[in-house]
């Protein structure tokens, strides 16, 4: 599986002056979720372990929308979740968050944040989770992604994408539930 990494790389968590403990933390997480700890972010992947979430919201998706698009190869269809109430963990809220599941095995993961400048912690690795089912309530797999969001930031948008081809979400595809459980969480 391919992994693209959010705009959060280790170069640009030095410029932020992210504590020594904090890029430990976020290399343990990065090993958890993919086995790689050669960097400090969090891709969008299928986590292989459990997440250890410190502060978590779990929601249902308040908005589903569907279409296609044109490509070289043909149409290319998509269904959309989006979770478009503001979902406050600790000092952090994420205002919106929406989910892109493409038939050509590409997804996207877009993720509107704000952290305010009351809590303690200069930086904080948030992200969202989601169990994708089928209208049956079949889970076909889990998705999560996490970003680096520093102190006094006012909603930011985060964005990353992965290419899976997940052989059962290519089989349940055309069968997907209308609302999806997103779990919002602060590491």
């Amino acid at each position: 599986m391919l992994h693209i990494a959010s705009i959060f790389a280790k170069p640009v968590l030095d410029k932020f002056g992210v504590t020594d403990e904090a890029k430990e933390r976020f290399v343990a997480l990065q090993k958890a979720v993919t086995g790689d700890t050669g960097t400090a972010w969090i891709p969008l992947s299928r986590p292989s372990a459990t997440l250890d979430f410190s502060t978590h919201t779990q929601t249902q998706s308040d908005t589903f929308n569907t279409g296609s698009i044109e490509s070289k190869d043909g149409p290319v269809t998509w269904c959309e979740f989006v979770w478009n109430s503001d979902q406050i963990i600790k000092d952090c809220i994420l205002h919106k968050v929406s989910w892109r599941f493409y038939s050509n095995k590409l997804i996207c993961l877009e993720v509107c944040a704000s952290k305010d400048d009351k809590g303690l912690d200069g930086s904080d690795l948030i992200g969202h989770r989601l169990e994708l089912r089928d209208r049956s309530g079949f889970l076909i797999g889990i998705w999560a992604a996490a970003f680096l969001i520093v102190k006094d930031t006012d909603r930011r948008s985060f964005q990353t994408s992965a290419e899976d081809d997940h052989k059962v979400l290519g089989l349940h595809f055309n069968m997907l539930a209308d609302a999806q459980t997103g779990l919002s969480f602060r590491i």
